[in-house]
């Protein structure tokens, strides 16, 4: 190494290598070399030994880890933050200054090992990151980001400039200051690191924002410049040591990846699509990160950026998503946690430069910076004041990018051990605010967002009518689409609609919502989404000239399936609609939409925890033949074929709901519409005079329908029908007795419709249909018709 010296001193049968510092005597690194003779093979001690200890180690920091994590998820604080107090609690600052931990668990020998393994986990971590990044994001980065992220850059560089001399001045110990530190800590303190970001954005729920969307544009920007100014830095200090070859290897290698490997993959990756693979294609991936990041090391960069490159220039695919599940829980939960052993082993408390106050005026000074800059920024552009102070917090966000950095400064020398932990504890103290302030700014500001118009009732006969279309692909569209064009949009009462593409989170793949601009079906960034977007757009558009619509605005909302009905909810109460349209897939119809049972089941495991929580009125889909009305009238290229609907009336809020949306349809002339009230007999009425709301939702019932019947009663397209019974059961035998072939059922889900009245429909398959709907879909007779199941936003 420069301005030191490798020697071992032979003890018995035992070497002690240490390195030597000439310039003032001290041994900065050792390690034992255990070896009976120069030349013998054996040992004189159990391989297993060191071997157990080394794997004890790491099973304690895996159990800290995922302590810490599930207790610090609970106070809504990232997963970052359990990583960095773990190296703290098993490293210098805590156990590992035990002498048995130091002596069994950690011996000086292990130490290689434990860098070794996890500069492996570094290389494929950051091949993780790359594949993160989708690059056709630059060409839609707005002004604004632009501007956030080179503020967001050079005043933060100049400022941990200024807290790096400040470090020095107010420190007891006088070392030397090395300009290139400056650099570095500037660098670490504007770093955002996007994967951690883009996981808090998403916990949030707060993609749908314009806070949510500028933080992630920012900072994948951001992550960006990072690892450009890594590249840049480790070549140049390679080329002032001596290698001259360091620039123009480092140029070809990032050429031939852009150039060559970029197009290879890219003919390649069609090929898998399909699932037309083995685990041997798999396999090779692997090894192509080990060799991308060797060939990185030999041109003077670190092994990171060539693992890096190769995971950004690798193009979206089914493949790509494959590969990401793979390495995802191995990488974070077994290859990291040995950097953050040896990250945990340099990182002593005891040895911080500053102590009490000069300690947290630097916390506090290192964590105002980037959110005062980015404050100003977002004013700048006409944000709030929260907004503002929200997106400067998010842009907080540290994450093991920021460690990295930290670590190349002090193996390069550029920066002391001792401001390296000193940042570190300031990183710790922003990753305690990146996730609970916004939080509670949201919690508190965005409680709940003031429209009137939640429920179908509420739209007058002069306002729009907001609606979310939930797409979950292709074979959706027809059926939603077609429904909507016989809800009779008016110039007085336009329907106005919002379309989300729903895509789940795979893998390490993030989570964010693309807003997609009309004609550019080409902006397809959403993994996972293939070419499906392009084929949803332009059924859109189609359909839109089609019912002459306003401008449908088509979105692609990316998240896990466990949480995707809170994404929806928040766009929902965003854009003020008020009925969310969702396609119900039961697991055994999996095969008709192209899907498999699993993911069937996640869909509508999704339904259903939309109706249980909702922003406005929902209505769910299953679709058995309205798509094929729409195929059909073109076929025939003749006038639109008229739809033939039974509207189900059973009582209560619901009913009254899925009648408000009928009377709507019943302004379509090419609707029919017959709607069938069942009134509870008096064997029935008899066990329903125990409940104490019966007569008040009977009476609100009975003003609802001769409300409908005074307004209809001119319209020969509407016909009304009343039955008496006293089951469930005869319910349905009603149905069948009536109607022989339709379209379409709309039918309540039944909320607060009294139990007596549906005896015999106790045992239903799927609970988000209702009784009624439930029944419908299992019926031999209804087998024909789609069903729309209406529940009614509760307030």
């Amino acid at each position: 190494m420069k301005d030191s010296e490798l020697g071992v001193v032979a003890l018995g049968g035992t070497g002690l290598l240490f390195e030597l510092n000439p310039k003032n005597g001290t041994v900065s690194e050792c390690g034992y070399v255990r070896e009976l003779t120069k030349d013998s093979p054996w040992k004189d001690v159990n391989p297993l030994i060191e071997s157990s200890s080394f794997l004890t180690e790491l099973g304690i920091m895996i159990f800290f880890i995922r302590a810490l994590f599930f207790l610090f998820n609970l106070a809504r604080l990232p997963r970052f933050l359990a990583e960095l107090v773990s190296t703290f609690i098993v490293g210098a600052s805590g156990i590992a200054q035990q002498a048995w931990f130091s002596r069994y668990l950690l011996p000086t020998a292990n130490t290689q090992a434990l860098e070794t393994m996890a500069s492996i986990g570094l290389t494929y971590y950051m091949f993780l990151v790359g594949l993160e990044m989708n690059l056709a994001t630059l060409r839609k980065i707005e002004k604004k980001v632009i501007c956030n992220v080179v503020a967001g850059i050079l005043v933060p560089i100049v400022a941990g400039a200024g807290i790096y001399y400040l470090i020095f001045e107010w420190s007891e110990e006088k070392k030397s200051k090395e300009p290139l530190g400056a650099l570095f800590l500037g660098v670490t303190l504007s770093v955002t690191s996007f994967p951690d970001l883009a996981r808090i954005v998403s916990d949030l729920k707060i993609l749908h924002t314009d806070v949510g969307r500028m933080a992630l544009s920012s900072a994948f920007l951001h992550d960006l410049v990072t690892w450009i100014f890594l590249i840049v830095t480790m070549t140049i200090m390679n080329f002032d040591l001596g290698n001259r070859g360091s620039i123009p290897s480092t140029v070809i290698f990032l050429l031939t990846c852009f150039l060559v490997v970029r197009p290879v993959l890219s003919s390649i990756m069609p090929k898998t699509t399909e699932g037309n693979y083995t685990d041997t294609y798999i396999h090779y991936i692997f090894i192509g990160v080990l060799v991308s990041g060797f060939i990185a090391d030999a041109c003077g960069t670190h092994s990171m950026v060539g693992s890096f490159l190769f995971g950004l220039v690798m193009p979206t695919s089914e493949f790509v998503n494959k590969v990401s599940e793979r390495l995802e829980e191995t990488v974070t939960g077994i290859l990291l946690p040995f950097f953050f052993i040896t990250v945990g082993m340099r990182t002593d408390v005891a040895i911080l430069p500053l102590r009490n106050f000069k300690l947290l005026a630097i916390v506090a000074l290192a964590c105002a910076v980037k959110v005062l800059i980015t404050f100003l920024v977002s004013r700048f552009f006409g944000m709030s004041r929260l907004e503002g102070l929200t997106l400067g917090v998010l842009m907080n966000t540290k994450g093991i990018s920021a460690i990295i950095l930290l670590n190349l400064g002090v193996d390069t020398k550029a920066l002391h051990l001792q401001v390296c932990v000193l940042m570190v504890v300031v990183y710790m103290g922003m990753t305690l605010m990146v996730k609970p302030i916004p939080y509670l700014i949201y919690s508190v500001a965005n409680h709940k967002k003031e429209y009137v118009q939640r429920t179908i009732e509420s739209i007058t006969d002069c306002s729009e009518f907001r609606i979310l279309l939930c797409i979950r692909g292709v074979h959706n569209i027809a059926g939603l689409t077609n429904l909507l064009s016989y809800s009779n949009s008016t110039k007085e009462s336009p329907i106005i609609v919002f379309a989300a593409n729903l895509v789940e989170l795979v893998g390490r793949a993030t989570a964010m919502m693309v807003v997609h601009g009309r004609k550019q079906s080409s902006m397809n960034n959403a993994p996972g989404s293939d070419n499906n977007i392009e084929q949803i757009i332009k059924a859109l558009e189609e359909f839109e000239l089609e019912a002459h619509l306003e401008p449908i605005e088509t979105l692609t909302l990316v998240s896990p399936y466990d949480t995707m009905h809170e994404d929806i909810f928040n766009l929902a109460e965003d854009k003020r609609t008020s009925l969310i349209l969702f396609p119900f897939n039961k697991s055994s119809n999996s095969q008709s939409t192209n899907l498999p049972t699993n993911e069937a089941s996640s869909i509508r495991k999704v339904g259903q925890n939309l109706m249980k929580r909702t922003p406005c009125s929902v209505g769910l889909l299953l679709d058995r033949g309205m798509g094929l009305l729409k195929t059909t009238r073109r076929a025939d290229n003749q006038q639109r074929q008229g739809l033939d609907v039974v509207m189900i009336f059973c009582g209560g809020p619901d009913s009254r709901e899925a009648l408000a949306y009928s009377y709507r349809m019943t302004k379509c002339p090419d609707v029919n519409l017959h709607i069938v009230r069942f009134v509870p007999g008096r064997e029935a009425q008899d066990m329903m005079q125990a409940f104490p709301e019966f007569e008040e939702e009977q009476s609100i019932d009975d003003q609802f329908v001769n409300e409908f019947k005074f307004r209809t009663m001119c319209d020969r397209s509407i016909a009304f029908t009343e039955k008496i019974v006293n089951s469930g059961n005869e319910i349905v035998d009603g149905l069948r007795d009536l109607f022989e072939e339709l379209h379409l059922y709309i039918v309540g889900k039944g909320e607060k419709v009294i139990a007596p009245f549906l005896r015999g429909l106790e045992w239903i398959e799927c609970e988000e249909l209702g009784p009624i709907g439930d029944a419908l879909s299992t019926s031999r007779f209804a087998e024909g018709a789609s069903i729309l199941v209406v529940h009614k936003y509760k307030g």
